[in-house]
């Protein structure tokens, strides 16, 4: 009889892991771009605000960026999640560019373990040893992890609602679930705007199980589960804004500058397809692995085999696609689509493993999963350590790989 491994090792190896990625991201600070006049000086000025005048600092705030017209390309105040979080940051860690550095850093590891947390929920081990360290050496991840803004801590937020609504979907009937689920939603959307979009799928999903598969939902409770946080998220936008018409005034200029933002027209156009090109450019290996996996989940799902997390996943990545084919398209934007990507993956080799013993199963998706792993890593040194990479638009990662001629940016 084969002896099972220790119930210590799986977890051991992934602190082991995080212990090598923290110290590859830590040696690479160095080379890891800070810019005062960019994004970075914008969320300094409202961190350095916020510490020394406290949540009184936010009207202030509205009033001063809106009245700026040249302030319109930059981040809006309204990301008050992360604003306050980072202010908070200040006070041990100081008000500094590599502080805002620092708290991306420990945002990432967060993510990390959030995700091996909940992937041993759903999965198991060895399968949530595996998608937990195919996310933590993300190349984009880890690029993000060492800049000084809001694109790792907003991954965090918005990977934990999505694990948490997945949980919500297992067990609706506790209370302590949809209590998890409205306060995570409610802070991500105060993080950044744009995330409300994940509501979207969410929705979906549920009318999709309640109607098409007869899953007795009730969705009485969950229209309270979605409305409680926009009530939550909508009051306090006000509060933080001044009045109503400030709010509605930054809303306005934050969907309609894209358009007039030379940058991001230039480098924020394109295909509904485009993020998916960047995710090839970025991670290809996982990303061809996470197309097929969706394909064979898409076919297995209309021949009426139902796995809930997959289906569910699928959904999520679908919508999310088209949706954000509506607004100026950067990879950053679309981080959260790391966490299906990886699922997929490692669901995918798994398959392709075949029907081998489990030990030898497990060897053989670990080397896979292994070499992923350093493909992703010599990414990470070519993009971000060695290219200096700041803003991850298709045309720059289509220069690193040689793809186009190389130029200075």
């Amino acid at each position: 009889m084969t002896k099972s491994p220790p119930a210590w090792l799986a977890p051991g190896l992934f602190v082991l892991a995080l212990a090598l990625l923290a110290r590859i991201l830590l040696a690479s600070f160095g080379a890891a771009v800070r810019d005062v006049t960019s994004d970075d000086g914008y969320y300094l000025h409202y961190m350095q605000a916020v510490q020394q005048g406290g949540l009184s600092a936010f009207p202030r705030l509205f009033d001063q960026w809106n009245a700026t017209t040249a302030a319109w390309i930059y981040p809006p105040p309204s990301r008050i999640g992360f604003i306050v979080v980072s202010a908070l940051w200040a006070n041990p860690f100081g008000a500094s560019l590599e502080s805002l550095q620092h708290l991306s850093f420990a945002s990432h590891l967060a993510l990390c373990v959030v995700n091996y947390a909940f992937a041993r929920r759903h999965f198991g081990e060895p399968k949530a040893f595996f998608i937990g360290i195919s996310i933590a050496f993300s190349a984009l991840l880890m690029g993000l992890s060492r800049l000084a803004l809001t694109d790792s801590f907003n991954a965090l937020c918005m990977t934990t609602t999505v694990w948490l609504f997945l949980g919500l979907l297992r067990d609706p009937s506790r209370f302590r679930n949809g209590i998890a689920f409205m306060a995570s939603l409610a802070f991500m959307v105060l993080v950044k705007e744009l995330s409300v979009l994940l509501v979207v799928p969410f929705l979906a999903f549920v009318l999709y199980e309640r109607f098409a598969r007869r899953v007795p939902h009730d969705l009485v409770r969950f229209a309270l589960w979605f409305a409680i946080p926009g009530v939550v998220t909508a009051a306090v936008f006000v509060l933080a804004a001044g009045s109503v018409p400030t709010l509605v005034e930054t809303m306005t200029i934050v969907l309609k500058s894209p358009s007039t933002n030379d940058y991001a027209l230039h480098f924020g156009a394109g295909p509904w397809f485009r993020p998916i090109v960047d995710y090839l450019l970025f991670s290809p290996v996982p990303t061809l692995l996470a197309i097929g996996w969706f394909a064979v989940s898409v076919v297995r799902l209309r021949a009426g085999a139902y796995d809930r997390t997959s289906a569910f996943f699928v959904f999520l990545t679908g919508l999310l696609v088209l949706l954000f084919s509506f607004f100026t398209k950067n990879i950053r934007y679309a981080v959260v689509f790391e966490l299906p990507i990886r699922v997929f993956a490692v669901l995918a080799i798994s398959e392709l493993v075949g029907n081998v013993s489990a030990r030898r199963a497990t060897l053989l998706v670990g080397a896979a999963v292994v070499y992923l792993c350093w493909l992703d890593w010599t990414t990470f040194d070519l993009f971000w350590v060695h290219g200096h990479l700041y803003d991850p638009v298709t045309a720059f990662l289509a220069m690193y790989r040689k793809l186009l001629p190389l130029q200075a940016k």
